[in-house]
């Protein structure tokens, strides 16, 4: 369940790099998903789901859990939901097309292989399903002996991808070497793993965050662990980790996003530098965050009602309103075309 992070700040003189109305198209209260062309300043609802003609259907209702790009071909985008299974979709969210082949309910990780786009791994409550085939079939690759765990959290090998890590609801970390075949304990953190993040330039490095707990690194392919919190803990709040990101300027360089507001390394969670943000009370609720992969001056982070924009590291921000009355809980960045975003909606009031 997405938790709320509060942000405690003061008040501070502000000087924003852009002014004037901002016009927002295609306003609504639904949820699913919605694209921007212009960097934010128009957006357009993209919820068609291909049906046949008398039976036209929309995923306005859906609620985005897992919402990732093929790394391939940024075209395709596969959403993964709450309570109503996967939908993938191969034009840029222009129209979706449900993955009948999987059981319905939520999908609660999801990793496209970096070099195979016909292989994608899903978690599924205490099951994860391997397709080979560009989602035409699937198979139960692993299944756990506790019902009431869930697979909270997959990675990929960016090098070797038939390395595949798989982090659970209660803690336990296990691997496979060969594609999902076989399955190999790592070690048990005893708290609801949120990520699992290997280093791009050094798969050897691995990270693990605690939902709302800490950060954990290893420098061994995970044989070894060390906790981070030491390393920020003068950061009030920064322990209570909802999501971790790579800066991929920098071979060691995280941002992440917790109680204390967005904290940025550079030398793999030796040292933490906090972003100054803006805000319109006393806290903020940041529901999502995203750095653009090339040119990482260009960061946004999302509250319920509006999204902010900076294009000089977090100096200056640019505000553009939310264009749903529910919550932005994803945010992806298009790589090849920035101006172009997504937002993943979920609805927290009920």
């Amino acid at each position: 369940m997405l938790k709320k992070i509060t942000i405690l700040f003061s008040l501070s003189l502000v000087f924003l790099l852009a002014s004037g109305c901002i016009r927002v198209e295609n306003v609504s209260t639904g949820g699913g998903i919605y694209k921007s062309v212009d960097g934010g300043n128009n957006w357009q609802q993209k919820i068609s789901l291909l049906s046949l003609p008398q039976e036209q259907k929309y995923l306005d209702n859906i609620e985005t859990n897992v919402f990732v790009f093929d790394p391939q071909d940024f075209q395709t985008i596969y959403l993964g939901t709450k309570k109503n299974g996967l939908f993938v979709s191969f034009d840029g969210a222009e129209s979706w097309q449900e993955v009948k082949r999987l059981p319905k309910g939520k999908i609660s990780s999801l990793a496209v292989d970096p070099k195979a786009k016909h292989i994608v791994y899903a978690g599924i409550e205490n099951r994860i399903f391997k397709t080979k085939d560009a989602n035409r079939t699937w198979e139960s690759v692993y299944l756990d002996t506790f019902s009431d765990v869930e697979i909270s959290a997959l990675a990929i090998n960016h090098l070797f991808p038939n390395i595949v890590t798989a982090g659970f609801s209660d803690g336990r970390l296990i691997r496979s070497e060969d594609g999902g075949l076989s399955w190999t304990p790592l070690n048990n953190f005893k708290k609801r793993i949120g990520q699992v993040l290997i280093n791009p330039y050094n798969p050897q490095i691995i990270y693990v965050t605690l939902l709302n707990q800490e950060i954990f690194r290893s420098e061994n392919h995970g044989i070894d662990w060390k906790s981070l919190k030491e390393r920020y803990h003068s950061f009030s709040g920064a322990e209570k980790i909802h999501q971790l990101v790579f800066n991929p300027n920098f071979p060691d360089a995280l941002i992440s996003i917790s109680e204390a507001g967005l904290l940025h390394t550079e030398d793999g969670g030796q040292n933490w530098t906090e972003y100054k943000l803006i805000t319109s009370g006393d806290k903020v609720e940041i529901y999502s965050f995203a750095v653009h992969p090339q040119n990482t001056d260009i960061i946004y982070y999302a509250t319920n009602k509006t999204l902010y924009k900076s294009i000089d590291n977090g100096e200056n921000w640019i505000t553009k309103p939310i264009p749903s009355k529910n919550f932005p809980n994803k945010i992806l960045i298009d790589p090849v075309n920035p101006d172009t975003l997504y937002l993943g909606m979920i609805n927290l009031i009920k």
